[in-house]
């Protein structure tokens, strides 16, 4: 038997068997199963991609605080980290209360007017700066994921929104007695640098 012969023989045998399942339903079964075959193959893709982002981020200059050295020797966490998103946020995480003059010169240079003081030590620079006397405003321009005034050891963080700071006004994140406070001041070159 050849070729031609067994496609002959399969057509007239198919002629022979009533189909119930309309073609288009089959085929769309078909199309579903080998879809969902792909999904681990694209989820692992995915994971990759995401991974070189989160490792390139990483080396990145100028988007970390100061180290501090971890309990490993080979480790290290970073104080603080401040990541500036397309849509103008400004996202912060504070860790650890050091090199706040780091923390302060990264937020002007991603656009935040800023002050920031963490005391409690013996070197602890004066404040500055003036309250800007519109509490309400605060709401619109940080978003706490961490309440305010969370003790030491707990990281917090916040978004910042640059674009609904008033032109004459500024953040300042302050520390007193253990305990992390953000509020609006009013700008200048002494407090903000602005």
């Amino acid at each position: 038997m050849n070729d031609d012969e067994l496609i002959t023989m399969v057509r007239e045998q198919r002629t022979k068997v009533p189909m119930t399942v309309p073609v288009e339903q089959v085929i769309s079964r078909g199309r579903a199963v080998r879809a969902r075959r792909q999904l681990p193959g694209l989820a692992a893709v995915l994971a990759v991609a995401a991974a070189a982002v989160v490792a390139v981020t990483a080396l990145l200059p100028g988007h970390q605080g100061r180290h501090q050295p971890g309990t490993n020797p080979g480790i290290e966490l970073a104080a603080w980290t401040v990541v500036r998103h397309t849509d103008g946020t400004v996202d912060v995480t504070i860790r650890q209360l050091s090199d706040p003059a780091g923390l302060q010169r990264k937020l002007r240079a991603d656009g935040v007017p800023a002050s920031v003081i963490f005391g409690d030590t013996p070197n602890a620079q004066p404040n500055r700066c003036q309250s800007y006397g519109h509490p309400e405003l605060l709401q619109r321009v940080i978003t706490p994921s961490t309440a305010p005034g969370q003790p030491r050891g707990i990281a917090i963080v916040m978004t910042i929104h640059p674009s609904a700071l008033p032109s004459n006004a500024g953040v300042q994140i302050i520390t007193s007695q253990a305990r992390v406070g953000v509020h609006l001041v009013a700008a200048s070159q002494a407090c903000t640098g602005s």
